[in-house]
């Protein structure tokens, strides 16, 4: 079993918690340790585990990321009422190779995502994501990822595709079960129009940072709609995280953090990974108020998604000159939906595609939203 493979959280961590409160995660959560062992999975809900793995981000083998300070943070926040029961289950050990130490967390990710446990991967690099995708091309089970980044990731040193990318490696990958991809929070002036085009080509979704400056609900749609969400913490402005591999435009601390809520919000994310932190006590200190975020969204998931087209939401038809499109609102989370055909058949297949109130409102003014459009072009290609 893969878990037996994760080191328990160091006692110097667990030191820590004989001075801080007894309401606060660090006395609340199961933890392994040395002294008691694993613990018991029956009735965990939320699974965190260290990522230590940082040769993908230029630092050699001896440097393994210390995550002491970040447990540390998070240990010391007070739990919220929460229903759910959580666990930190230690770090993966770092393999011989970077592809083995992904190939160890594929094996964990796998098992908790069988047992319906949301799993929180912190540290290391964002080739993290590799070992949590290839989760659904083992079960041959078409995904959605979402990466909240400054840039595409796609390629580096002026090549579009670059097998050193995490990216490259998930499109390139055969068979590939990559259903739509999603950046929220990218830079233009880091983006090539290559790799623009290239998101244009293949159908994926991005949003620029300055949109969500202006209106963060704008990205609750995509991480409704997401399976994987991989959070690299560069993306965040360099102020809040005290320096390090940071950017001088980003997201402020507030914003990581709401982003973070809607990510545990969502009912069909099962894997996130947080990772590119720096090694600050600031950074530590924002990775463990995310990683609360997260674990108090998945308290409130309202398990709707996706949902009864019945008595626990309102129907609206909004006609258009090709076809009418329907729209969806819970009548529990005022949240919207709107239905998109899954092929050109005369079965008329539709799955849902989450979506926000304005798309309804552009809709019945006549304006197809584009994420509609790109949804129904994905699944003729």
């Amino acid at each position: 079993m893969a878990l037996e493979l994760l080191s328990p959280v160091p006692d110097a961590v667990l030191a820590s918690i004989l001075l801080m409160p007894t309401q606060t995660l660090g006395n609340q959560l199961l933890k392994n340790t040395q002294q008691d062992g694993f613990p018991n999975l029956n009735d965990v809900r939320v699974a965190l585990v260290g990522v230590r793995e940082t040769r993908a981000t230029g630092q050699p083998h001896q440097r393994k990321q210390d995550l002491a300070a970040i447990r540390k943070s998070l240990y010391a926040l007070y739990a919220g009422n929460w229903p759910n029961t959580i666990a930190d289950l230690g770090d993966l050990p770092i393999g011989d190779t970077e592809p083995d130490s992904q190939r160890v967390l594929q094996d964990v990710a796998m098992e908790l995502y069988k047992q319906n446990i949301l799993l929180i991967a912190f540290g290391g690099s964002q080739e993290n994501t590799l070992g949590l995708c290839a989760v659904f091309s083992q079960l041959k089970t078409y995904y959605n990822l979402c990466s909240i980044d400054y840039k595409f990731d796609f390629g580096s040193h002026g090549m579009l595709i670059d097998n050193d990318s995490y990216m490259s490696n998930l499109i390139a990958t055969r068979p590939n079960f990559l259903l739509n991809f999603c950046n929220l929070g990218y830079q233009s002036y880091f983006v090539a129009q290559e790799e623009l085009d290239l998101m244009e080509r293949l159908y994926f979704d991005a949003v620029r940072l300055g949109e969500l400056h202006t209106d963060m609900k704008v990205a609750e749609p995509y991480l409704r709609d997401s399976d994987v969400v991989s959070i690299d913490l560069s993306s965040v402005v360099s102020r809040d995280l005290g320096g390090g591999m940071t950017q001088v435009n980003g997201f402020s601390a507030h914003q990581i953090c709401t982003l973070g809520r809607y990510v545990g919000l969502s009912d069909r994310v099962g894997l996130v990974s947080l990772n590119n932190i720096p090694q600050t006590l600031e950074a530590a200190q924002l990775a463990a108020q995310t990683l609360w975020y997260v674990i108090e969204g998945l308290q409130h998931r309202a398990n709707e998604y996706p949902f009864s087209t019945g008595d626990n939401c309102t129907k609206f038809v909004v006609p258009h000159s090709d076809q009418a499109l329907t729209f969806y609102q819970s009548s529990a989370t005022e949240r919207w939906w709107v239905l998109v055909p899954l092929k050109n058949n005369n079965d008329k297949e539709y799955t849902l595609l989450p979506c926000t109130e304005n798309d309804y409102i552009r809709s019945v003014e006549g304006i197809v939203p584009e994420r509609w459009w790109r949804a129904v072009r994905r699944t003729v290609m």
